[in-house]
């Protein structure tokens, strides 16, 4: 791995997912900012920034600080986003909906934009990776939103990796299945069969018959960020467990 001394970005950086790549592009060498709604006590970053993913003047002015004193933003890890609080599709209000569409996909289009257009302006052939689910992949019946707007993220990575190759800058997604964080807790305790019944059942639906572990998505994260994997872009990456083995993703 060649990340060291890399700048690196990491939206939702308290989280599950967030928190284990923190983790590892720090062991790697990586220079990590942080940005959240709060921070994670005892969480080893160069700096942190307080972020309401919602807000584009925020967005915009964290990319624009880091820029300014550490030269370039060289990778951006965006992991931030929710499930929504509602299972049920008919119990969700479309006031509910537009707020998880744009928490979780218009915030993205956001982050990727700006830090896009701070690695044209500082020359970086730099490095885009966004979460994206397998639940943006198959129809499901619960929590529309969250699947909706991961399948929008998924479309806004394919137009931004096609707009930013010929500029070395590559864009990909990391779809992950059941990971073992507070966001799949919530699921599972939203069940109507119970938190247990609702692990279980979804675990045996799986090859590996298991939940990933929050390090295993963030080493995914880890091979799409380093410098000698940029020609690898526009590309959906599963850490699913074998979830849609056979199914073109």
């Amino acid at each position: 791995m060649s990340l060291k001394d890399q700048v690196v970005l990491v939206t939702g950086s308290s989280g599950g997912i967030g928190d284990a790549a923190v983790s590892a592009l720090t062991a790697a060498g990586a220079v990590v900012v942080g940005a959240d709604r709060t921070p994670k006590e005892g969480q080893s970053l160069k700096e942190f920034y307080p972020l309401d993913i919602a807000s584009e003047e925020q967005c915009a002015a964290i990319v624009r600080d880091i820029a300014t004193k550490y030269g370039s933003v060289d990778v951006l890890i965006h992991a931030a986003g929710v499930l929504g609080p509602t299972p049920n599709i008919m119990d969700t209000t479309t006031e509910e909906f537009d707020s998880i569409l744009r928490i979780n996909a218009t915030a993205t289009f956001t982050m990727v934009r700006e830090t896009a257009k701070s690695m044209l302006e500082s020359g970086t052939s730099g490095a885009i990776v966004v979460l994206s689910s397998v639940a943006a992949k198959e129809s499901r019946l619960n929590y529309l939103p969250y699947n909706a707007s991961k399948l929008a993220v998924l479309h806004i990575m394919w137009s931004f990796a096609e707009l930013l190759g010929p500029e070395g800058i590559s864009v990909n997604a990391i779809a992950p299945g059941p990971v073992n964080t507070p966001m799949r807790a919530q699921l599972d305790n939203d069940s109507s069969s119970g938190a247990v019944a609702s692990r279980a059942k979804r675990a045996s639906q799986l090859p590996m018959r298991r939940f990933a572990e929050p390090e295993e998505v963030a080493r995914a994260i880890l091979f799409l960020a380093d410098p000698d994997n940029r020609y690898i872009t526009g590309v959906s990456l599963d850490v699913a467990g074998g979830a849609h083995l056979g199914i073109g993703t």
